[in-house]
């Protein structure tokens, strides 16, 4: 071996020798040109004529520079010098896996940990087309960043296997037991077919996974001889013990998990590093229960028929269980996709914020978290796929927009202003930084949490420690591109750059936003395509929403780039055009799970009695109503679920005459009249976030703005005497604000309630004297009457939870909606009011979803589904992959 120590290879300047192995010299070298630290892999001179293992290196060049994980070895450069072919490599501290394993063996929460790692690298590998084919604890090393994979100098595309395999397995395995242990170690961790020179694909490398794992947990490799021969013959012909009888103190679980990667037959192994991570991360989180017998796993993963109760979800949903169950056992022989819904939670509703997400699939792909109203309050919810329930996470009141550790150990999620985090199975819930708006955040595997905020006076990308402090800017508002804000952050697989959305000055159409990627270590942005909506990177794909429809299209993570078309995953998904919102999320394990788009519901007048009495318009989905203070009219907001944007319209119920007041892309909605009924006062987000404008009904294009200020500014009601506008600030927050808006005079908006909490819906009374409104203070939504100018008179008039409160035009009555759907009245006025309870009106079927009350209060106008029984909007589709075919 010739001593490279001072010499140069190109810009490396060589500093000393790291190892040897069969296909290369290791050595430790510095990039002169960036001042950093690297690794050198050279291939010997006595190689340099060797035309096979030249193809073998430029192989293993080729092969790494596909990949990109944190898990796998980077490569930086390759190169040639004076007859030497040389790859560099990032510098590894640390030691291989066989260093360690000649201190004995691992514990199991070392070995399910390291296992895990390298099944995520095998998973990016195999995605790729590359399987290893030379997988053991030397190309395993374990550095102070993690488990890196290393050495891909014998991998192959599979698609490109042929006989020269078959030649190359037999050559190695002719070749003497004595060359410096290199083909001992090998043939160890060989799979049956490859000692038969048959192809090799990514259940191979599973078979080598396999013997590491046995490796780790025992110290002794499973398959062992005095020659070749005899190691060939016990991999092809016997069973290494079990892994529990070796070391008693590992869970049993393990036994079948090792056992089925070491599978004679491919098909009876593992189908998918994600199976088996999804296993070992089980076995991990389970803690004593895994050492319990098998079978009591098993009758617990797959209940008895008769305790199913559901209908087609239900059905459906046990069909995906029952394909993810024998998937962790490896017995599906090829991956089906499989589409189903999720029940909400029992008397929970789901209408996720604006900007949130709403739900999220955990990393490993077998649990979802959503928010679910209950009783009014938003909470957070875990359910497992393979369970019948979802659990409540206690000490999540008013939480939104939650998303997973990488490890799927805890969710972050916003509150009242902060954002905290809480273990997934439950526990203490944990404050981490101020955060105003609930916008979806994302978490790496180095504890560092990014997130957006739209407050000033930088509306953009910030980052915090998992373990809390103060939030710090990320990302730089482009000027020269017109960036207003930031937003939509998620990590890539190197935990180093991530997506996210820039929004563009005058947003008014699809194009307006730019997908954008930046970087934990530079200010750089590295502009990919002008997108309408949020988008996820998983599985070798970008995703993102177009027309109400779910989209995945290739992307190369080494350059930055989008292959082929865009091709459909799934439609009728749920899209809020304002802030460029498309509500999925997708696990590299091939799971996705979304919200479907807005449903229809029709309009109904119902008397006093709550007896149907009309009907106004057509089934459409609408997003807001408001009767004309004089009974004529109704202003409707109207949802295109196309887009996500809502219209503006005047309904004149007498003629059956609509009119649009808007044709424009603009999101429009939360109409409020004028006391003349002149005006409509509406929100609006012709400019970005949006802000309160005003059109004059018989006058197209009138509109102006009356209130235009950073944050989420919604209209709620007009005095009687129309000197001032009640509205709400931050309202699509947990945190919500209510004010006045003196109208008429050039005032700023005054303060009325501000607290940690959120406060929606407010009213004026008759008389303006009073404000009615709905706050989840006490941890449900209840409705509370409060003097308009303050005094300290506060009063709860719900019992027991309530929503929407509506005054009846003389102020004698308020009226509100109870958690179950009953229409709810409290007398406001005459001797009774002072202690007046709340009493029953009515409850009608299906449950009302938005009311008002006509001024003489003899009639209600509400929006009611158009079905009475309504599906879960939450839809998974796993395995999704399998629906998109792969740009090569």
């Amino acid at each position: 071996m010739t001593d490279l120590s001072g010499t140069h290879l190109g810009p490396y300047e060589i500093r000393s020798l790291l190892g040897v192995g069969g296909m290369g010299e290791v050595w430790r070298a510095k990039d002169t040109r960036l001042d950093r630290e690297v690794a050198v892999k050279v291939l010997p001179q006595r190689f340099a004529s060797d035309e096979e293992m030249r193809r073998r290196f430029e192989r293993e060049a080729r092969m790494i520079s596909q990949l990109s994980h944190p898990n796998i070895c980077s490569i930086f450069d390759v190169g040639s010098e004076a007859g030497s072919s040389f790859l560099v490599m990032e510098l590894l501290e640390g030691e291989s896996l066989a260093q360690r394993l000649t201190r004995g063996a691992l514990t199991p929460a070392q070995a399910l940990r390291i296992g895990r790692d390298v099944c995520a690298a095998l998973e990016t590998a195999h995605r790729k087309g590359i399987v290893h084919r030379d997988l053991k604890p030397a190309n395993i090393f374990l550095s102070s960043s993690g488990t890196k994979l290393l050495d891909f100098g014998l991998a192959k595309l599979r698609e490109r296997l042929d006989e020269g395999d078959a030649s190359l397995i037999a050559t190695e395995k002719a070749s003497p037991i004595t060359a410096a242990g290199s083909i001992l170690g090998t043939l160890a961790y060989m799979a049956p077919e490859q000692l038969e020179g048959k192809p090799a694909d990514a259940r191979t490398d599973l078979f080598a996974l396999g013997s590491v794992l046995f490796e780790m947990l025992t110290g002794r490799r499973p398959f062992t001889g005095d020659t070749s021969t005899a190691i060939i013959a016990q991999i092809l012909t016997s069973e290494p013990p079990l892994v529990s009888t070796v070391c008693t103190l590992t869970p049993r679980a393990l036994d079948r998990a090792v056992r089925a990667c070491l599978a004679k037959q491919p098909d009876e192994r593992w189908q998918s590093a994600s199976d088996l991570a999804r296993e070992l991360t089980w076995i991990e989180s389970d803690g004593s229960d895994a050492t319990g017998p098998v079978t009591d796993r098993t009758r617990r993963l797959r209940p008895g028929r008769e305790s199913v109760a559901w209908v087609a979800a239900g059905l459906l949903l046990a069909l995906c269980t029952t394909l993810l169950v024998r998937a962790r056992f490896g017995h599906v022989p090829q991956p089906r996709v499989v589409r189903f819904s999720i029940p909400l939670p029992p008397g929970a509703a789901y209408d996720p914020v604006e900007v949130s997400r709403g739900v999220a699939v955990s990393p490993d792909g077998t649990r979802l978290v959503m928010e679910a109203i209950v009783k009014g309050g938003r909470r957070l919810f875990v359910r497992a796929l393979d369970s019948d329930r979802a659990v409540e996470i206690e000490g999540t009141e008013g939480a939104g927009a939650p998303f997973w550790s990488p490890d799927g150990r805890s969710i972050a999620f916003f509150s009242y202003g902060r954002l905290k985090k809480v273990p997934a199975g439950g526990g203490s819930t944990e404050d981490l930084c101020e955060a105003h708006f609930d916008v979806i955040g994302t978490w790496n595997r180095d504890g560092t949490i990014l997130f957006a905020d739209f407050k000033p006076p930088v509306p953009a990308i910030y980052r915090v420690s998992d373990k809390g402090g103060e939030p710090v800017l990320v990302t730089a508002l482009d000027k020269s591109r017109d960036d207003i804000a930031h937003g939509w952050p998620q990590f890539l697989p190197d935990g180093r750059h991530f997506f996210f959305s820039s929004f563009i000055k005058s947003a008014r159409r699809e194009t307006d936003r730019e997908l954008r990627i930046g970087s934990l270590d530079a200010k750089k942005q590295v502009f990919i395509a002008t997108m309408g909506s949020r988008a996820e990177y998983a599985a070798g794909f970008v995703l993102f929403g177009r027309d109400a429809a779910l989209y995945a299209q290739p992307f190369d993570l080494q350059t930055f780039a989008l292959s082929g078309e865009p091709q459909l995953l799934a439609d009728d998904v749920r899209c809020f055009f304002g802030p460029g919102n498309v509500v999925f999320s997708a696990s590299e394990t091939g799971v996705i799970v979304y919200q479907t788009a807005t449903p229809s519901s029709r309009l109904v007048w119902l008397d006093a009695h709550g007896a149907e009495i009309a009907t106004l318009g057509q089934p459409a989905a609408i997003t807001g109503l408001r009767i004309s203070p004089d009974g004529t009219r109704v202003a409707l907001a109207l949802e295109d679920r196309r887009t996500g944007t809502s219209d503006l319209w005047v309904v004149d119920p007498s003629l059956n005459v609509s009119t649009r007041l808007h044709t424009d892309s603009i999101d429009e909605k939360s109409p409020v009249w004028s006391v003349d009924g002149a005006r409509i006062v509406y929100r609006s987000d012709r400019e970005g976030p949006p802000d309160i404008e005003e059109i004059t009904v018989a006058s197209p294009g009138s509109e102006r703005v009356l209130l235009a200020k950073a944050g989420v500014q919604q209209p709620e009601d007009v005095s009687r005497d129309g000197r001032l506008l009640l509205f709400t600030d931050d309202v699509r927050t947990t945190s919500s604000k209510i004010r006045l808006l003196p109208l008429g005079a050039e005032s700023a908006p005054i303060p009325w309630l501000e607290t940690r909490f959120r406060q929606t819906n407010p009213r004026f009374s008759p008389d303006a004297r009073w404000i009615a409104y709905e706050s989840d203070e006490s941890g449900e939504s209840e409705i509370y009457v409060a003097l308009t100018k303050g005094g300290g008179e506060k009063r709860r008039v719900s019992p027991s939870g309530g929503r929407l409160p509506r005054w009846r035009g003389n102020g004698s009555e308020l009226t509100y909606l109870a958690p179950d759907g009953t229409m709810m009245s409290v007398a406001m006025a005459g001797p009774r009011a002072a202690n007046a309870a709340a009493v029953r009106l009515f409850r009608f079927d299906p449950p009302i979803e938005t009311y008002d009350v006509s001024p003489d209060g003899s009639r209600f106008l509400a929006s009611v589904p158009v079905e009475k029984v309504r599906e879960s909007p939450i839809r998974v589709i796993v395995n999704w992959p399998a629906l998109l075919r792969r740009e090569r």
